[in-house]
């Protein structure tokens, strides 16, 4: 996967009294198969670039290319199939009833069967090695391990 990152700025509340540069003038470029890590303090821009990754944010100048797909385009669907986020804590990140639910809500949004995404979410609880017995508690009940995908 290829990212290209030209001339990126994000403003956000842009045209309020509450204006705040983000990111300026960026310009990054990844090849595909290459490994990239990005730090910075607290308030330095990291979480703002990676949402331009897949949409999420949309820049105020300049331009976002991921897999030849440009993240100002309207339709973001099949970029969003290829690059996904997971957020720093994960309490952010989760919001149904139990976790099996939870696990399957990008496969429901992408209308696949449901005798595969029981497999997927089957597979996934075996691969971070949680007990299949969480699947039907809610994700609030989970120690901050779990959360994580740690036993």
């Amino acid at each position: 996967m290829s990212i290209q990152v030209e001339d990126l700025t994000y403003i956000y509340l842009k045209g309020t009294p509450f204006q705040k540069i983000a990111l300026e003038n960026i310009n990054i470029k990844i090849e595909n198969g290459e490994f990239i890590g990005i730090i910075g303090h607290t308030g330095s821009g990291k979480s703002t670039l990676v949402q331009h990754f897949n949409g999420l944010l949309k820049p105020t100048e300049g331009k976002v290319i991921v897999n030849g797909i440009d993240t100002a385009a309207k339709n973001l669907k099949e970029l969003r199939k290829q690059v996904g986020l997971v957020f720093q804590y994960p309490e952010h990140q989760l919001f149904e009833e139990n976790v099996y639910k939870d696990i399957a809500f990008g496969l429901k949004n992408y209308n696949t069967e449901s005798d595969v995404i029981d497999k997927k979410v089957n597979k996934a609880i075996e691969i971070v090695g949680l007990d299949k017995s969480i699947l039907n508690k809610s994700p609030f009940e989970l120690s901050g391990g779990q959360k994580k995908g740690q036993r």
